[in-house]
């Protein structure tokens, strides 16, 4: 009797080396332009634009992903100099795709070897309008809201001439403590260079990279957390906004110090582009929770975060997380090891940040959103004033306290007026 297992080997040798090609994915996938599911409309992706806003000097730059049914999904970033290029990425794999077919999409601009730049911007454009074609709003389409509103936090100091008053961040403390559920971070680190006459930092140079403090510097970090918690008590979450700058023995000795104070987090202790091992040092010598992401693109580079386990918060920068398809990945694989998620935002973009409203309202192991330098917002709540006006949304995004409720209208819930568009151009 002729084994007939042997005929096969070659076809699953075939297929096993093709998997680790990444070509066999494409097996699994629907082709691109066949209707998904009952609720398709039949729809296909015409056309890529770049939209340029513009009012009372302000300008915004904002892509359209167009679909045969005239319906269009949005995304803004800080910096589209790239647009020409979304116009290739978009001939290549979304002119004449399904809008229901995101995933697909998605693992072809992977395959393709897409920038991470590139394919965030054109998906959350996409889940954009996937969201208007079938009238729900995206954090519906990610699996459904895990909660009913999201806790957010910014960057808070006292006046500047006040940074060096003990009784002024004490006031501080007491004053975010009014407000239910509040957090607030700040940078001890900025603020005694700004104040102080005495040394920052020694001079020896760290292969690592990063500096150490000198003693004054650690001091006043000490400082700044006790003042605030003797203002607030244990009514606000502390956050350390570390921005990178010490030296791994820097920055352990500064978090012992700052371990009776109870903080949220301490970010970006070391640099995070230069050598992960470094922030995983920190993390296992501290009992003050490490939180980094910023300066990572993609799946590629949290997973190698989450294996080292270099920190138990991970703040995903949205223009360069891949866009909703790919966070989502990486939050599933935070999960698993019992990380949490606590997305980066700093004057992005408001659809960025609403991206990352849907996001977080459909994950369950988020933390807390930042919302810094936000636009498009009433009341101004953030750092940068100049940029707090609704200058180009159809409605406002609007903060209750420390939480935010989502509009819950189709798409990302928010919508920029082409009333105010004074260039129009087509990409793909």
């Amino acid at each position: 009797m002729v084994d007939q297992s042997m005929g096969n080997q070659p076809h699953r040798r075939k297929f096993l080396k093709q998997a680790a090609l990444g070509v066999s994915a494409l097996a699994g996938l629907p082709t691109l332009n066949l209707p998904l599911l009952a609720a398709d409309s039949g729809s296909q992706i015409e056309a890529l634009e770049l939209l340029v806003l513009r009012q009372n000097g302000d300008q915004r730059r904002v892509l359209k992903i167009i679909s045969s049914t005239g319906t269009a999904g949005y995304a803004d970033f800080p910096d589209l100099d790239y647009a020409p290029a979304l116009g290739a990425v978009a001939r290549n794999h979304l002119i004449g795709a399904k809008p229901f077919a995101v995933e697909a999409i998605w693992s072809s601009m992977r395959r393709a070897g897409v920038l991470c730049s590139h394919r965030t911007a054109l998906d959350y454009a996409l889940w954009d309008l996937l969201g208007r074609e079938t009238g729900k709003p995206v954090y519906e389409l990610l699996g459904g809201p895990v909660r009913e509103r999201i806790r957010i936090y910014h960057y808070r100091k006292p006046k500047r001439t006040e940074l060096s008053s003990p009784d002024a961040w004490r006031a501080l403390g007491r004053e975010l403590a009014k407000q239910p559920g509040a957090a607030a971070k700040t940078d001890p680190f900025v603020v005694f260079e700004q104040i102080s006459d005495s040394k920052a930092w020694e001079d020896k140079v760290y292969a690592r990279g990063g500096k150490m403090p000198t003693e004054e510097n650690m001091a006043f970090n000490e400082n700044v957390f006790r003042w605030l918690r003797e203002g607030a008590g244990d009514k606000l979450d502390l956050i350390h906004g570390g921005h990178g700058q010490c030296c791994a023995e820097g920055a352990i000795a500064t978090c012992k110090r700052l371990e009776p104070f109870d903080l949220l987090w301490m970010e970006e202790p070391v640099p995070p582009t230069s050598s992960m091992d470094e922030m995983a040092k920190v993390a296992a010598a501290t009992t003050v929770p490490i939180a980094t992401g910023e300066n990572l693109q993609g799946l590629d580079d949290f997973t190698r975060l989450i294996d080292k386990r270099a920190a138990s918060i991970l703040n995903l920068p949205p223009p360069n997380v891949g866009g909703l398809t790919e966070a989502r990945k990486i939050a599933t694989l935070a999960e698993m090891r019992g990380m949490q998620i606590a997305p980066h935002f700093f004057s992005y973009g408001p659809l960025n940040w609403v991206a990352m409203v849907n996001l977080c309202m459909a994950t369950p192991n988020v933390l807390i959103l930042e919302a810094n330098a936000m636009r498009e917002v009433n009341p101004p709540v953030a750092t940068n004033k100049k940029l707090n006006a609704n200058h180009f949304f159809k409605e406002p995004i609007k903060f209750d306290g420390a939480y935010f409720v989502p509009s819950g209208k189709p798409g990302m819930g928010y919508e920029y007026d082409e009333k105010f568009v004074v260039k129009r151009e087509r990409l793909a």
